[in-house]
This record gives C-alpha cells, structure tokens and sequence, in this order.
C-alpha cells in the first residue's frame, strides 16, 4: 500500500470510529450502553489500525531513521511522558495568562465519562490515543511530507490535533502535538510517540481523581 492509500484508508477508518456513536442517536441509547459501544469501536479501530499498519509498504520520511531498538523506544516513550507533562505546565501557564483559560472542559467531561463507566478509561487512556497517533503523526505526516519538509507537516497535523479537541486550549494541544511528532522522528517509530500519549492521557485521568 502507497502512503497516499494508507492514509486515505486510515482516515476514513479514524473517522468512521470518531463518529460512530451517532449512529445511536435514533435509539436513544442509554449513557451507559453509549460509553460501552464507544469504547468497543475505539478498541476495534485502534487494532483495525495496528493490523493493516504492515501492509504500507512505502517508508514514510520519519520513519526512514530506522534502527532504534525496542528498549531505545520504550526509553524515549517514557522520556517524553514528562517531557510532555512540562511542554503541557509551560503551554498552559501561557494559555492561562494572556487568555485567562481555565481547566480543559474535553479532561474534565472525559473525567466525567469515566466516573460514570470505568470502562471508558480503556478508550480514552489505550485505544484513543493509538489511533491518534496513527492519524495525525504517521498518516497525515506521512502524506504531507511527500509534499511538504517534514517539519511543516507536523506543523500542520499539530494545528489539526489542537482542532479536533475543540475545547478551546489550542496552545496546549498544539504543543503535545509537536511533543509526540519529536519523539516519534527521534526513533523513527510511531510506538515511541503511541506509549508517550498513553501514558500520558493515563496519568491525566489519574490526577482528575486525586485532586
């Protein structure tokens, strides 16, 4: 598979799971079934994407500093959980200053969600961030570096990653984003930048409930 189908593939697939809770609408369905069956399908994508991941035969431009060893990549992906934990203090104390922002209404609704249906930790803390890490770091960045320097590609897949939260904190989201697109590029494999945000959403929610 080219990378131009890979990452029209993988889209289409993001998307499909992304939206598929509003398949339920019609159904009224309780909250709690909904939670169930968004966690499900955000299983089924995250291993849908992890499954075809092998059948791009084209080596994106990130990917082709190959050579990093499994514990290299373990090393660099719990590096960048706390290089990501002072990228998010120094762009939040940015945001809270020159805009006033408080706390992430996208944590704190998510926070809620898990309250309701521990279950839904799974989605939030496994399977959502594999797949955006699939999305946005080596499918969209991998199309857009055949076009564009790497670097701008990042750029423009951060810029999109800050959309696609829609709570308002761009700063924020932005700024993860170029956090996990180093540390993919640092060992050419999108598993250094997948364990980083696991890790990372984890300890978030985590915090919600000690706090």
């Amino acid at each position: 598979m080219t990378i131009k189908h890979y990452f029209f593939s993988q889209s289409s697939l993001y998307l499909i799971i992304f939206f598929s809770p509003l398949f339920l609408k019609p159904f009224n369905p309780s909250n709690n079934f909904n939670i169930t069956f968004t966690t499900i399908s955000y299983l089924i994508g995250a291993g849908l994407m992890i499954y075809f991941s092998p059948s791009l035969k084209e080596v994106p431009v990130v990917e082709q500093k190959r050579g990093a060893s499994r514990k290299d990549i373990l090393i660099w992906g719990i590096y960048g959980l706390f290089l990501a934990f002072l990228t998010q203090f120094v762009a939040g104390s940015i945001d809270r200053f020159f805009w006033e922002s408080g706390q992430s209404q996208n944590t704190a609704n998510i926070a809620q969600l898990i309250r309701s249906s521990p279950f839904f930790l799974i989605a939030v803390s496994i399977a959502g961030p594999i797949m955006e890490e699939f999305i946005f770091r080596r499918s969209l960045i991998g199309f857009l570096s055949q076009y564009l320097p790497a670097i701008i590609g990042a750029l423009i897949s951060s810029t999109l990653f800050a959309f696609v939260h829609a709570d308002g904190h761009l700063l924020v989201y932005f700024s993860m984003g170029m956090v996990f697109y180093f540390l993919y590029q640092k060992t050419g494999s999108i598993w250094t930048s997948i364990i980083a945000h696991c890790a990372m959403n984890f300890c978030v929610m985590l915090l919600q409930f000690t706090i």
